[in-house]
């Protein structure tokens, strides 16, 4: 008979009304000295993840561009707020700065070394990894926790640009805290956590610009599916959007309100502005003519992912590197709308994954690494679906996300060929393997076992590994790509295991150029040439950010540092690949670029420029060190888009050859010594 009344529950037995009284419940559980399947496969992960993006990063290359930046941040606040290029905060790199504010501070504290500016990447790549695994595990189990996690570790372009200081890994990061902040707010309808992951949105805004906010319609979309009433909806999502664009703007408005005297020209602007590098040159300027203005600004379209349009993702030069898993990632979207799981969830991953394919497929030019930001969304999705297939014990959607893996990895194994053939075959055994396992247990009622796990994982992600674990032997950090293919192809491309040309490298390259040296010819320009004085390849508009470490000219330092006397910059030199050569060479040592990241910056202008030297500030100027090729854009002061037009450094470089004498000494070639004479006569 039940209890019934006050009377009745109070004659019960005291043990049996409050467990505090329970001596059997307040001795605490048994410590079995064994780790759990979830702890056990998060370790796993991240040591897999950090052997994939760490291992033989002390051996590796640096981007000579990037590497001067964090070097010349880490000099000081001034130059660390601005991001600045230089040492002596002439001109600031091409982006906001917030990708290279942690590697800085490695500089800053560890000493300047390529580990110090990779390293950062490389473990930002493994919170990313470890994050989505939490986030995945929150929504859905153990098994999706893991599998979204893997599927992050191992997708190659991820793993390749983490191995680099190419500004990329952090959005990455910013991304994946994005996802965990905005999975909370969707559970539980809070208000809060969409603040926070508008914050977390604004951040990935510091670090990759408006690439950030084309998550915002995933996530708007998603947070107006939640159960709440539709006033509270659209308040709370106002109200996050509004503070998300408000922090993504801090930066801008910060340097837009500081005087141009008091801080360093914006880079890769025409008018010293950082809405224009911001909106115009990083933004509608890289979807190409219909939107680019060369009059307003000069945008950089990185042409190494082939022709815009639908297919992009999966052409030669894109689908070894993100392609892999896009068909696995769009499938578990639909298998989670059919599976009625979480709509909002299920419609922040859809949107979200449909929004930057769409995004990538469309941008006139861009590096393979932009891809990596697919890592996160198909990480989630793919794991999502199998966590809940899996718990729901839901064979079809097991099996189809498995047989759609092992058929993509075939077929994208068939056009690289090589090596990837036989791993897509292994994938194909793997998968079968774990088809009959999961039919055996849905047909016996049998519980899960480890081995059906890790069949599974090898039948969804083996090929793709196999690409990231063969990156760790071919570092590129010029444009990092995975697999052992060139990094600079445009058209064609080259096969796995190294075939194709490296940038840089002994073999004949792409527009290769001498370590650390510019590839092709720049508007303007001159031929680049390889090792040897092998003759370089067909050139391209405005370059990339590249280099080798220890490019600089030892004869060239040398003899600046015995001849500098009292002036306050060691040298002078056109365009930022020689002048960042020069600054990691010297140790941060004082280097004015004239014309910035491109070329074509008017920083230094003309008269500031003989200002300089009249003063006796600067005594050498760079032209040409032994053909190792000029600036990124107009090589030697080309004009935008490659026009004959005359730019400020086209001036400078002018007025040098005119009103400076030629300097002969051995080892160093294309160095002119200007005086103060020569500058108040001129």
């Amino acid at each position: 008979m039940p209890c019934r009344g006050v009377l009745v529950c109070m004659t019960s037995s005291p043990a049996s009304l409050s467990p505090v009284l329970s001596p059997s419940l307040q001795r605490p559980a048994p410590r079995t000295g064994r780790w759990g399947p979830w702890p056990l496969g998060l370790l796993v992960l991240g040591v897999g993840a950090a052997a994939l993006t760490v291992w033989g990063l002390w051996s590796g290359e640096r981007s000579e561009y990037y590497a001067s930046i964090a070097l010349s941040m880490s000099q000081n606040w001034h130059n660390f707020f601005f991001g600045a290029f230089d040492p002596s905060g002439t001109v600031t790199l091409d982006k906001i700065p917030g990708s290279f504010w942690i590697p800085a501070l490695f500089v800053r504290f560890f000493g300047f070394s390529t580990l110090s500016v990779v390293l950062p990447n490389a473990l930002a790549a493994v919170a990313a990894t470890l994050l989505v695994a939490v986030t995945a595990k929150r929504v859905a189990g153990t098994t999706a926790g893991l599998v979204g996690g893997a599927v992050v570790a191992t997708t190659p372009i991820l793993v390749a640009v983490s191995r680099s200081n190419q500004p990329e890994t952090f959005f990455v990061l910013g991304l994946a805290l994005t996802a965990w902040a905005a999975v909370r707010a969707l559970e539980q309808r809070s208000l809060g956590w969409l603040l926070l992951a508008g914050a977390f949105v604004a951040v990935s805004f510091q670090t990759y610009m408006l690439e950030a906010w084309a998550v915002w319609p995933a996530l708007a979309a998603a947070y107006l599916c939640t159960a709440q009433p539709w006033w509270r909806k659209l308040w709370h999502t106002a109200l996050a959007g509004v503070t998300s664009l408000a922090l993504s703007l801090v930066w801008i408005v910060a340097v837009a309100l500081i005087p141009a005297t008091d801080r360093p020209y914006v880079g890769s602007t025409l008018h010293n502005d950082p809405w224009e590098m911001v909106f115009g040159y990083n933004g509608l300027g890289r979807f190409g003519d219909s939107t680019a203005d060369s009059s307003a600004y000069n945008s950089f379209t990185p042409p190494f992912s082939g022709s815009a349009g639908v297919f992009r993702l999966f052409n030669e030069q894109l689908a070894g590197q993100i392609g892999w898993l896009v068909p696995v990632a769009v499938l578990a979207v639909v298998v989670l709308t059919v599976l009625k799981f979480r709509p909002a969830v299920t419609v922040f991953l859809g949107v979200w994954i449909l929004t930057f394919a769409a995004m990538f497929s469309a941008v006139a030019g861009m590096h393979q690494f932009y891809t990596a930001a697919l890592a996160v969304p198909m990480g989630l999705a793919v794991g999502l679906a199998i966590g809940v297939g899996r718990r729901r014990r839901v064979v079809w959607a097991q099996l189809a996300l498995l047989g759609a893996a092992m058929v993509t990895a075939v077929a994208i194994a068939l056009v690289y060929g090589g090596y990837s053939v036989a791993v897509a075959a292994v994938q194909v055994v793997l998968g079968l393997g774990a088809m009959v396992l999961i039919l055996r247990e849905a047909r016996r009622g049998a519980a899960f076992t480890v081995w059906t796990t890790v069949l599974l994982l090898g039948g969804l992600i083996l090929t793709p590994a196999a690409w990231s674990v063969v990156t760790i032997a071919h570092p590129n950090s010029t444009n990092p790509v995975a697999g052992g293919v060139s990094g600079m192809s445009m058209g064609g491309m080259g096969g796995p295991g190294g075939t194709g040309a490296r940038f840089g490298g002994n073999r004949q390259g792409f527009g290769q150029g001498q370590p650390g040296a510019m590839p092709g010819t720049p508007p303007n320009g001159f031929q680049g040439r390889g090792l040897n004085g092998a003759p370089g390849g067909t050139g391209f508009p405005q370059g990339v950010a590249g280099g080798r470490e220890g490019t600089a000219s030892t004869a060239l330092l040398s003899y600046l540092r015995a001849n500098r006397g009292d002036a306050d910059y060691l040298v002078a030199t056109f365009g930022a690949q020689e002048a960042a050569s020069l600054i990691t060479g010297s140790g941060g040592e004082p280097v004015l670029p004239i014309g910035g990241f491109s070329g074509n910056d008017p920083a230094p202008t003309l008269q500031k420029f003989t200002a300089l030297v009249s003063s006796g500030a600067l005594k050498y100027v760079l032209v040409d060190e032994g053909g190792r090729g000029g600036g990124f854009g107009g090589g030697f002061g080309g004009a935008p888009g490659g026009s004959t037009a005359t730019t400020t450094a086209s001036e400078i470089r002018t007025w040098v050859e005119a009103n400076c004498t030629a300097v002969t000494a051995d080892g160093v070639t294309g160095l002119y010594q200007c005086t103060a004479t020569a500058a108040q006569g001129a």
